[in-house]
C-alpha cells in the first residue's frame, strides 16, 4: 500500500513551473533597456542640437543687427550687439573681425567729434590736424561701415574750410578780395557755408555801396555806376545796390540836366562877356579939357578896363564941341601903359590947336585890341 505524499513536498515538486517564468521575463528586459538608453540619447540629442541651432540663430540674428547698425553709424549700439553675440560665440572669427573693424570706425567717428569741438572753439590748427589724421586713416578702409565716417570727415572739412574763409574776411576791405573768398564759399555745401556767404555777401553789399556813395558825392556818376554794377555781380538780388542804382541814375540825370542849363548859362554869359570885352571893355572914368595961353586945347583923362580880358593899344577918339554946342572938330588920343589888365586903368592925354576959346569934349569911340 502506498503512502500518502505530504503536501509541502508537493509544493516543492511543483516549483519548476516558476523558473520558467522567470528566464522569459528576463529576456524581455534585455532588449527593452537598450531601447530606453537609445531614446534617452536621443532625447539629448535632440535637446542639445535643438539648444546650439537656438544659440546660432541668436547669434545670427545679434550679428545682422550689428551690421544695420554700424552701416547706420550706430557704432556704439553695434559694439554692444557684437559683444552679446561673442559672449555666446567667442571662438567665431567673423564676429571677432567685424568687432575690430567697428571698434576702428568708432573710434575715427570720435576722432572727428574731437575736432568739431574743437573747431567750435575756435582751435582751428588742431582741428585741422585731426581732420587731417583720420583722412588719411580713411585712404586704408573700403569698408562700408565706413561710409558715415566719410560723410562726416566731409563736413568737418568743409567746416574747417568756411571757419578759415570767416576767420579772413574779418581783415578784408575790397571788393575784389571779399569776390574771391566769396567763390570758395560758394563751393562747399551746408548750413555754415551758407551763413559765411550771406555774411560775405553783406560785406561785400556794404563796400560797394559806401565807395558808390563817395563817387556820387564827387559828381563822377559814371564810376559809382560800375562800382554798384560790380557789387551787383556777385550779389544780384541784393535790393539795397539795385534801389540805390537807380537813385544814382536819377541824381546822374538831374545833374546832367542841370549842367547842360549850366553849360548853357555860361555860353551866354561867355558871349556876354566876349561882346562886352570887344565893345564895351573901355570905359572912360576921367576927362577934362584946358585951354592953355596960346589958344590951345589941351584934353587929358584916364579910362578903365571893364572887360573879363586884358586889352591893348587903346585909342581914343575925341569930339570937341563949342559951349554953344557948335562942332569944332575931333582928335585921337592913346592909351598908357600900352596895356591894360581887368580892372586896370591908363592915362591919355592930347592936343587940339587953334581953339581959343573953351570948349567941351567926349569921347565918341574907342578902339583896342584883346588878348
Amino acid at each position: 500500500m502506498k503512502e500518502a505524499v505530504p503536501a509541502e513536498s508537493l509544493s516543492r515538486q511543483q516549483q519548476p513551473a516558476p523558473r520558467q517564468e522567470s528566464a522569459n521575463q528576463g529576456r524581455t528586459f534585455s532588449w527593452i533597456i537598450p531601447l530606453l538608453l537609445a531614446a534617452v540619447m536621443g532625447a539629448l540629442l535632440t535637446y542639445y542640437y535643438n539648444q546650439e541651432s537656438g544659440i546660432n540663430a541668436e547669434v545670427k540674428a545679434l550679428h545682422l543687427q550689428a551690421e544695420q547698425a554700424a552701416l547706420d553709424g550706430k557704432y556704439k549700439e553695434a559694439l554692444q550687439l557684437l559683444d552679446a553675440a561673442l559672449a555666446l560665440r567667442p571662438d567665431v572669427d567673423a564676429l571677432i573681425q567685424d568687432r575690430q573693424i567697428t571698434a576702428k570706425a568708432f573710434n575715427l567717428m570720435n576722432q572727428l567729434n574731437d575736432a568739431a569741438t574743437s573747431l567750435k572753439t575756435g582751435k582751428l590748427s588742431a582741428g585741422d590736424k585731426t581732420i587731417q589724421a583720420v583722412s588719411k586713416a580713411l585712404k586704408e578702409r573700403e569698408e562700408p561701415i565706413f561710409a558715415k565716417v566719410r560723410a562726416a570727415l566731409s563736413n568737418r572739412k568743409v567746416t574747417l574750410a568756411v571757419l578759415k574763409v570767416k576767420k579772413e574776411i574779418d581783415s578784408l576791405t575790397t571788393v575784389e578780395g571779399l569776390a574771391d573768398k566769396l567763390k570758395t564759399v560758394s563751393n562747399l555745401n551746408g548750413k555754415e557755408a551758407e551763413a559765411v556767404e550771406k555774411q560775405i555777401v553783406d560785406k561785400l553789399t556794404g563796400i560797394s555801396y559806401k565807395q558808390a556813395e563817395q563817387q556820387v558825392k564827387k559828381k563822377n556818376f559814371t564810376a559809382a555806376l560800375q562800382t554798384v554794377d560790380q557789387g551787383l555781380s556777385y550779389a544780384p538780388e541784393e535790393v539795397k545796390l539795385t534801389t540805390y542804382r537807380e537813385e544814382i541814375l536819377r541824381e546822374k540825370k538831374a545833374f546832367e540836366k542841370a549842367e547842360e542849363e549850366r553849360i548853357l548859362l555860361a555860353e551866354q554869359q561867355a558871349a556876354e562877356e566876349e561882346l562886352r570885352n570887344r565893345t564895351g571893355a573901355v570905359s572912360v572914368v576921367e576927362l577934362t579939357a584946358e585951354l592953355d595961353i596960346y589958344g590951345d586945347l589941351h584934353i587929358s583923362g584916364m579910362v578903365a578896363n571893364k572887360g573879363t580880358r586884358p586889352i591893348w593899344s587903346i585909342a581914343l577918339i575925341i569930339n570937341i564941341n563949342s559951349t554953344d554946342g557948335d562942332y569944332i572938330g575931333e582928335t585921337d588920343a592913346y592909351v598908357y601903359p600900352v596895356t591894360l589888365d581887368t580892372g586896370e586903368q591908363g592915362y591919355f592925354e592930347t592936343y587940339y590947336y587953334g581953339v581959343y576959346e573953351a570948349a567941351d569934349v567926349s569921347v565918341t569911340n574907342a578902339t583896342w585890341y584883346l588878348e
